[in-house]
């Protein structure tokens, strides 16, 4: 079950309660008015309020006022409710006399400005922390139809996307007019490779018309009885188990795959990653010497070592390790994995990998923003190339930043994964924490990692 969306309007939720209680309590201060229980029951029922009417609308999506149905016209809308909700409260239980008017009619009107602000602050430091939540995504149509038309027109309007194309397999002559003014990128075919090349975010697959006409000829058909009727998508055929149905531009869509950390949730993880990998690095500098000094003192080499792995987006960066290997023998575990009893692996090095501690220095990888505390480890390039032909849906676990630590290894999958049945369960896991992902998951995660360090793991070696 993918609980993303109601995680989101949760913390959505909360945040907007708090938004709307905190104006209302510095305007108290400032006019001098005590903070008495009247106050603080409006503050509490306006935030009731809030949670229940502004928790779906995204703080990070693009409020354009002035256009009919836009977001900011509408949460105009929701807020008229709450304001008149409490109104409505305060004359039916007589509360009214008890509070200052001036007051009340200053946090009105104040407040939407003070949340119009905190949106544009949050949108500002998603796009200088957080880069991989990026406000305007890249995306291609599959299938020229009336629905992409009207989808198309849809994405422009609100301003989300870079629409970069579309996708089909006949010619630009034989779409009825194609998509908008959108390019013929390729045929269906090449949506994938084109997709890879040119970092492309989103997909959406339209039903081409002649599926379309056969569906709506049935549901015509059925138009003519008192049944109730519903249209099912085959979730068998297109092997989309978790996948769920959202809004965008104001169309019903199927989500088959989407990273949990676009928007606020996005910020959230980037803020938590700099600040948990900041404490680690100042706490763990002694730590880090005095494995330095042993590293030096067992082999000759240096006491770090880098090596190119996959990350978010399937981009390449280098992952920072202490050096548990002989010199000239790390470079050969891109194409290799270490083993048992292994004889590429020096003394402290063994000691270092059986406690993980050789994994200490990607903390720096995630203070440069090139991996997350917690999330699906990442695996060789040439490991990547190979699974990626034999496990299915290998590469949607680089729809988010590879981690220090994962849901995979605390369910005792660390180590060698010899066989791709191995490798396929841990992509499992990547895949459930990918959709099933919260703050208290990475929390749990990272009490686990250090329980399961503590007790010692048999596939760590």
């Amino acid at each position: 079950m993918n609980t993303g969306p109601a995680r989101a309007h949760f913390l959505t939720g909360v945040l907007y309660a708090f938004l709307v209680a905190l104006p209302l309590f510095v305007l108290a201060q400032g006019f001098g008015v005590e903070w008495s229980r009247p106050y603080q029951s409006l503050a509490v029922l306006a935030g009731v309020l809030a949670f229940v009417l502004l928790r779906r609308f995204d703080p990070t999506a693009n409020w354009r006022f002035g256009r009919p149905g836009s977001i900011a016209n509408r949460f105009l809308v929701a807020w008229g409710m709450l304001v008149g909700g409490l109104a409505l409260a305060g004359f039916g239980l007589q509360y009214a006399e008890f509070y200052s008017r001036l007051l009340l009619g200053t946090w009105v009107v104040v407040t939407p400005f003070f949340i119009a602000t905190v949106h544009l602050l949050i949108r500002v430091l998603m796009r200088r922390y957080a880069p991989e939540s990026r406000l305007k995504r890249r995306a291609v149509l599959v299938f020229a139809s009336e629905s992409a038309r009207l989808l198309e027109r849809g994405l422009r309007k609100i301003d989300d996307f870079e629409l970069l194309g579309y996708f089909d397999d006949r010619d630009a002559g034989r779409t009825d007019g194609g998509v908008g003014d959108l390019p013929l990128l390729g045929k269906a075919r090449d949506v994938a490779e084109y997709t890879q090349k040119n970092n492309v975010d989103v997909v959406f697959v339209v039903l081409p018309d002649n599926a379309t006409k056969r569906v709506v000829g049935v549901l015509e058909t059925l138009g003519d009885t008192t049944a109730s009727v519903y249209y099912v998508p085959d979730f068998i055929a297109f092997q989309v188990f978790n996948a769920q149905f959202v809004e965008v531009a104001g169309f019903p869509v199927l989500q088959v795959a989407e990273s949990p950390f676009f928007g606020a949730d996005g910020l959230l993880k980037a803020i938590f990653d700099r600040a948990f990998a900041a404490v680690a690095l100042v706490l763990l500098l002694p730590v880090f010497a005095l494995v330095a000094v042993l590293i030096k003192r067992d082999s000759p080499g240096p006491v770090f070592f880098k090596q190119a792995r996959y990350g978010l987006n399937g981009k390449r960066f280098f992952v920072y390790k202490f050096r548990s290997m002989t010199v000239g023998d790390d470079q050969v575990r891109q194409s290799r994995q270490a083993t048992k009893d292994d004889d590429r692996i020096t003394r402290i090095g063994r000691f270092i990998r059986k406690t993980s501690i050789d994994e200490l220095p990607q903390f720096w990888n995630v203070m440069r923003g090139e991996m997350s505390v917690v999330g699906p480890r990442p695996h060789s390039i040439s490991h990547n190339e190979q699974y990626r032909k034999e496990v299915r849906r290998y590469m949607v676990r680089h729809k988010v930043k590879p981690g220090v630590t994962g849901w995979a290894q605390v369910n005792g999958l660390r180590g060698e994964t010899a066989q791709v049945e191995r490798m396929a369960e841990r992509i499992e896991y990547d895949l459930d924490y990918i959709r099933n992902w919260s703050p208290w998951l990475d929390i749990k995660i990272i009490v686990l990692t250090v329980w399961t360090v503590l007790r010692g793991d048999d596939n760590a070696y």
